[in-house]
């Protein structure tokens, strides 16, 4: 099953990062993004100073900091958008809510679609398509699509890895119940392009809710805390709640790891980076069972 979902993996992100573009008669000149990955993608298209506004949450790279905040993900002043006159706003999938509102004032409203690694690159092509950067786009793309690992070898025989999203107090030295990225999320295309196999192999849901049974029974070969999902809990607290786990392999081993910087929960161009945190320690798990 695992060698099936890995060419599948490498077959939708080549479809995905080789969408058809289509001509676009008019090009926005003032965007909004209500999304910290949209905005850094629209920075890596080289369409930043098009940005006439952006969520609290956008602080990358570093001149997104000096653009108008319009509030934050969850709860953006659609008022002040209204004042700004964006020819574009760029929404997620999850702004249903803004979405509604702004068509009613007639504002132009993208959604972008980016919960997997083959979406991630359609957005690449759709904002390059949309705000005239195709070039920009197609660059990205050419990246991003390097870094697709051979469909033969992708998760057929590594570790089965657990990347926790969030958990009932954390930093608290124990483990009650977790949350962890399901099959449909960007974070198990990456186990799996990382060479590892996510160890919620059965769920089809973005994340899933794991009780401390439930992980016990998993028995992950290798435990991944993301900590910008967890309000940036200190990456030593968090590693720790593991430690009396220690019927669970990944922790008797010591191969219980936390990520702290932002990309780590953000769909964009800096995805890459997570991929290689990701390789880094699924290879050292290799090149141990390996002694």
């Amino acid at each position: 099953m695992i060698k099936i979902l890995a060419v599948i993996l490498y077959t939708i992100c080549l479809f995905g990062c080789t969408e058809q573009r289509t001509g676009n008669p008019k090009t926005p000149a003032r965007i909004i993004s209500l999304a910290p990955s949209i905005t850094e993608t629209l920075f890596a298209l080289g369409l930043g100073e098009r940005l006439v506004g952006v969520t609290s949450n956008c602080d990358y790279p570093p001149e997104a900091r000096k653009i108008e905040k319009i509030g934050g993900y969850d709860n953006a002043n659609l008022e002040r958008i209204v004042v700004l006159k964006p020819d574009l706003v760029f929404v997620s999938r999850e702004h249903e809510r803004q979405h509604a509102i702004l068509e009613r004032f007639r504002i132009p409203v993208v959604v972008i679609d980016n919960f997997r690694y083959a979406s991630v690159c359609s957005s690449f092509s759709q904002i390059g398509r949309i705000c005239g950067a195709e070039n920009a786009a197609d660059s990205l793309l050419k990246l991003f699509r390097s870094k697709l690992p051979a469909t033969d070898i992708a998760g057929t025989q590594g570790p089965e890895v657990l990347v926790c999203v969030g958990r009932d107090s954390p930093g608290s030295g124990q483990i009650k119940s977790l949350f962890a990225a399901g099959l449909s999320t960007f974070h198990s295309d990456l186990i799996i392009a990382a060479g590892g196999r996510n160890v919620l192999r059965d769920s089809l849901q973005f994340y899933s809710r794991l009780s401390r049974e439930g992980l016990i029974s998993l028995s992950p070969d290798i435990i991944i805390d993301l900590a910008p999902a967890m309000s940036d809990y200190n990456c030593s607290l968090l590693v720790n709640d593991w430690k009396e786990l220690t019927r669970v392999p990944a922790v008797s081993s010591k191969q219980a790891f936390c990520i702290s910087e932002a990309y780590a929960t953000l769909p964009g161009p800096r995805l890459l980076l997570l991929l290689d945190d990701f390789k880094r320690i699924i290879s050292a798990w290799n090149g141990s069972k390996a002694e």
